[in-house]
């Protein structure tokens, strides 16, 4: 006997037929997503509590003791950390100079590596090393800035320049600008002596005087004009360009001047 074929499906009947495995596939595709987003995100509303991060021991372990030595002690990779204190850790942390890619890449100020929690463990952990400078705690609230000025072109002028925008030195290094600065940062390294930056103990830099100069570093950031053009705030040397400029635009005028006179 002779089978009976199946009917074939319709124009209407093939696109359903065609279109259910794909619609399966996809809901299958969808649900797993769901489920992995719900797993990997936080809950609504709960932040990670701090103490869920590495401590600063096996934060140091992770990130720094391959340099500075298990125990701080330094390597052929980098120095000691013994007894450079909490003030030393937190300007080479929060300025982003450390860590370093390589040992022999020149540290410069980019964002830290590190979340601000992450660099309060690491500053207490290195602080625990030995004694060194702690964290200045400087109120810049009635400081003095006339004072501030003059111990600035005393002590600071020579390597950042009379506007704090830094300048090369005769050792083939530079002295960075002070704008991008903090003035925490900015205090740490008056304690510390960062790089070739000689450093300033409380006898020779008090705190009232270092709260004087860090208040006129910031009003260097944004001194006000008196009048006319800022010129960037640089001083005789943008002065002296601009007046050669319109030196010699008086100079073409007059002798287009002339010119002109010359030929009716």
């Amino acid at each position: 006997m002779r089978r009976r074929r199946a009917p074939a499906l319709g124009h209407e009947q093939r696109w359903p037929a065609l279109l259910q495995p794909l619609l399966s596939w996809a809901a299958v595709i969808v649900g797993v997503g769901i489920v992995v987003i719900v797993v990997r995100s936080p809950a609504h509303g709960v932040e990670i509590s701090e103490q869920a991060l590495p401590t600063g021991p096996a934060l140091y372990q992770r990130t720094c003791a391959s340099c500075h030595g298990n125990q701080g002690q330094g390597t052929f990779r980098g120095p000691t950390l013994v007894a450079v204190g909490a003030a030393s850790a937190d300007y080479w942390l929060r300025s982003g100079r450390m860590p370093l890619r390589e040992p022999d890449q020149q540290s410069q100020r980019q964002p830290p590596a590190f979340t601000d929690a992450q660099i309060r463990e690491l500053v207490d952990y290195v602080a625990t090393l030995g004694e060194g400078p702690p964290i200045p705690q400087i109120d810049l609230a009635g400081a003095n800035l006339a004072e501030g000025g003059e111990l600035y072109r005393l002590n600071c002028a020579a390597c950042h320049n009379w506007d704090g925008k830094g300048g090369a030195l005769v050792n083939q290094s530079n002295a960075p600008p002070l704008r991008p600065v903090p003035v925490r940062e900015l205090a740490e390294a008056v304690r510390i002596g960062p790089g070739t930056m000689p450093l300033f103990t409380e006898d020779q830099l008090n705190d009232d005087q270092l709260a004087d100069v860090l208040a006129y570093v910031e009003y260097m950031k944004t001194p006000p004009d008196a009048g006319g053009f800022g010129l960037g705030h640089w001083g005789p040397s943008t002065e002296t360009l601009a007046g050669f400029a319109g030196l010699a635009l008086i100079v073409g005028i007059t002798a287009w001047l002339g010119e002109r006179r010359r030929g009716r």
